[in-house]
């Protein structure tokens, strides 16, 4: 007997296999059983103990004895099957009788079916090196994306490639209109917007500019609302608990109050979930300031005019991750995101925060406004990230960040600012021009479509006021046409 197997393993494994030996009627059959099953386990024991002589740490452990013994079974099980042609039954028979260890059982089955499983496992390695080869590449080629320079009416494809795209698998549902009432509208989608504080401004108005360092597309003044911008209101806040429920609602009316003096935003949701229109959809609120975005289309300038104002009833602070929200904030934010796109067509791609849109034009930085620069959640919104697009004030206009602007996002600028930069030297490299004196050209041609984007807007507000018998009428200037310097308060004398 080897010295591998032990006198008492010899012992423990002949009692185990004498038990499954009365299986078979024969007295040969069943001698024949008894001495090619043990044999099998005692060369499966020297076998397996000359593999792992380097690794004498396993032998040494528990498992590896129970493994042994798991492998009997295993045997056992096999030389059974020999004897039978119902092997199904076979298994499950003597299973039943002497309770096989399920682990056993296990290791009988990977056994049997160890070509099918090497196959899958060949498969599945192969499919994850694709996978990763994939990931990787689509990495590399939106970090390092160039812009080529040209007259196009779409954004250069390779940028592109750090653009959002819209969502395969979320189409917003078509929602109607189901009442409408002098103080409320409700909604198919079971929500109802308050409009107790409706209040009117000019009517939109807004140009669409080239990505390529271009002039406008069309010359004709656009006025549908093509996005959503997300804010926080940057009102006191108190702790959301039953014992403070008349000083909620008590500052939720201050707040509503000044939005609608002001004609802050275009929606406001309070800390319960309620929604309330403050500025008509096809009229502009004060709300974006000194903006950039861009899509597929073109690039947006002053975002007031072409984009639609939301904001939750909260403070911008990265810290507080996703407990900035209620969940009533969260659920009615996604209802009122759902209305608004089914209305406007609005895509996926035109839904951002104002700390991604909002710039400084006095120091060609980013984030003038930082508010949910970081944490927004996008996904319970229903909308793909943004924080993973290219920021387009960086990669078209050459607008840049600081220390103190990424504080605000946690400490780590957003992806997409990261992205944009590369985009830009890009295209500085691809039109044989100094990284520093592209800046300069492009900070001088965002200056000049502001001025356009301006001028256009008070024509088109002018032109109105006549029609409407009040030609002294002027449109709200604050935010949109006042540069303002980067201090490190940030507050705008429009906003809470």
């Amino acid at each position: 007997m080897s010295a591998i197997v032990t006198p008492d393993m010899t012992l423990a494994y002949s009692r185990i296999v004498e038990r499954y030996a009365h299986f078979f009627d024969k007295p040969e059959v069943r001698l024949r059983f008894f001495n090619k099953t043990l044999a099998k386990q005692i060369a499966s024991c020297e076998k397996l103990s000359q593999s792992l002589s380097r690794f004498s740490f396993i032998k040494k452990s528990r498992y590896y004895q129970l493994l042994l013994d798991w492998w009997l079974y295993v045997l056992i099980i096999r030389e059974v099957n020999q004897f039978s042609q119902a092997e199904s039954k076979q298994v499950s028979k003597i299973r039943r009788i002497h309770k096989i260890p399920v682990g056993s059982l296990f290791l009988f089955y990977a056994y049997k079916l160890r070509f099918v499983l090497g196959v899958l496992c060949v498969a599945g390695v192969i499919m994850t090196t694709v996978g990763l080869y994939k990931l990787a590449s689509n990495y590399l080629r939106r970090s390092d994306a160039p812009i080529v320079m040209r007259n196009s009416q779409s954004v250069d494809a390779e940028a592109n490639s750090g653009l959002a795209k819209y969502l395969p698998d979320y189409k917003p549902v078509k929602v109607w209109l189901v009442e409408q009432k002098d103080d409320f509208e409700r909604y198919s989608n079971g929500l109802r917007i308050l409009r107790e504080y409706e209040t009117t401004n000019h009517r939109r108005g807004y140009n669409l500019f080239r990505p390529d360092g271009g002039g406008k597309i069309g010359p004709e003044l656009l006025h549908d609302p093509v996005g959503i911008v997300y804010h926080t209101s940057e009102s006191d806040i108190l702790p959301f608990i039953s014992e403070n429920n008349n000083s909620i609602e008590s500052r939720s009316r201050d707040l509503l109050n000044y939005v609608k003096n002001n004609k802050s935003y275009n929606y406001v949701i309070d800390r319960f979930g309620q929604v309330y229109r403050i500025v008509r959809d096809d009229q502009a609120a004060n709300h974006a300031g000194n903006s950039i975005w861009a899509d597929q289309k073109g690039v947006y300038v002053g975002l007031n005019e072409s984009f639609l104002g939301v904001s939750f009833e909260t403070k911008s602070d990265a810290n507080l991750g996703d407990e900035q929200l209620t969940e009533a904030q969260v659920l009615a934010g996604r209802l009122l995101t759902q209305i608004l796109r089914s209305r406007h067509n609005i895509e996926d791609a035109d839904c951002v925060t104002h700390g991604l849109v909002s710039v400084n034009p006095d120091n060609m930085l980013v984030s003038y406004h930082h508010d949910w620069v970081k944490n927004f959640p996008f996904e319970a919104m229903g909308l793909s990230d943004k924080y993973q697009t290219v920021t387009a004030s960086i990669s078209v206009y050459g607008f840049t960040y600081d220390a103190e602007i990424a504080g605000y996002a946690g400490g780590n600028i957003w992806p997409g600012a990261k992205a944009a930069e590369k985009v830009f030297e890009n295209r500085a490299e691809q039109a044989q021009i100094d990284t520093k004196e592209m800046r300069r050209r492009m900070r001088d041609l965002y200056r000049v479509h502001l001025a356009q984007q301006n001028s256009m807007r008070r024509l088109s507000t002018d032109d109105q006021a006549t029609k409407v018998g009040t030609p002294n009428a002027q449109p709200n200037e604050s935010l949109d046409s006042v540069p303002k310097s980067n201090n490190s308060e940030r507050v705008d004398s429009q906003r809470l």
